[in-house]
């Protein structure tokens, strides 16, 4: 047996991650729904610390000198300030009058993106650029290059309706736009970066080593439109809506399906790595 085939038998299947993902997102929406927007609001919180546990054990199966371990650990602190941020919303933490949770999700974007670029340099730094032509390497800068527009795209479009409010008036306020537009930026990072390593992993065990950056990216896109839904409705983090109808709750479900495709990387990482220890 192939060591691709082993991987393939052994990992998280599309089936069963496809299967995770309808049941993560219809379990919010069928609570908002059904019960009320708080057990809705339950069950997020419960993914988003299960996103947290499950990139932690990431962590957890390299040694102390395996230098993939610095990205992950990067990755995991990033979303672990999730459910602070949810913490400090809930319980409005405002020294000063300054949200202290819009301060720390800066902080946690700045740290996704140190996460991504220690991705790149662990990855880059390996032998796999040497098998990639200068055509692989033209093709793969266009497709990214294109993705990277959009995203600017909606960076711009983000910053403009954030501009659009008018200056803010209070160091609250401007730390609230900051913590949009730094979002949205991140966001867009984190999503061409991961297509880059998408790119730089690929022919490495069938395919399979790339499955954790596919779903990251898939991740960042959407919270690339949570980003936009969210200006829109003229809040910073998602706890900050008021459910009045699909406007508001939109923004919920999308970021449910996020942190959910956020876990299914972190898994897919680490039946990846568990099978490649069996073997």
């Amino acid at each position: 047996m192939s060591e691709g085939s082993f991987v393939l038998r052994s990992g998280l299947r599309p089936a069963v991650a496809l299967l995770i993902l309808v049941a993560a997102v219809g379990g919010r929406i069928a609570l908002d729904l059904q019960v009320s927007p708080g057990a809705g609001e339950l069950w997020q919180r419960a993914v988003e610390v299960f996103t947290a546990a499950v990139t932690g054990a990431v962590v957890l199966h390299f040694a102390r000198d395996d230098p993939p371990r610095l990205p992950w650990s990067l990755f995991f602190v990033s979303m672990i300030i999730v459910p602070i941020v949810r913490l400090l919303s809930y319980l409005h933490v405002e020294p000063g009058g300054i949200p202290l949770a819009y301060l720390v999700i800066i902080g946690g974007n700045f740290v996704l993106v140190a996460a991504m670029l220690a991705f790149g340099r662990v990855l880059g730094s390996s032998e796999l650029l040497s098998e990639r032509t200068r055509d692989d390497r033209v093709r793969a800068t266009a497709v990214v290059g294109v993705l990277a527009v959009g995203a600017l795209a909606t960076i711009a479009y983000n910053t403009f309706e954030v501009a659009e409010r008018g200056l803010p008036t209070t160091v609250a306020g401007w730390i609230s736009a900051t913590a949009n537009v730094v979002s949205t930026v991140c966001d867009a990072i984190a999503f061409a970066g991961s297509l880059y390593l998408v790119w730089l992993v690929r022919p490495l065990i069938g395919g399979l080593l790339a499955r954790p950056y596919i779903l990251i990216a898939a991740a960042a896109g959407v919270f690339l439109a949570v980003d936009i839904l969210l200006v829109a409705a003229g809040a910073t983090t998602q706890t900050d809506l008021v459910v009045t109808g699909l406007r508001t709750q939109l923004p919920k479900w999308l970021g449910c399906l996020a942190y959910a495709t956020l876990a299914l990387a972190a898994s897919s990482q680490l039946a990846l790595l568990r099978a490649l220890r069996r073997r």
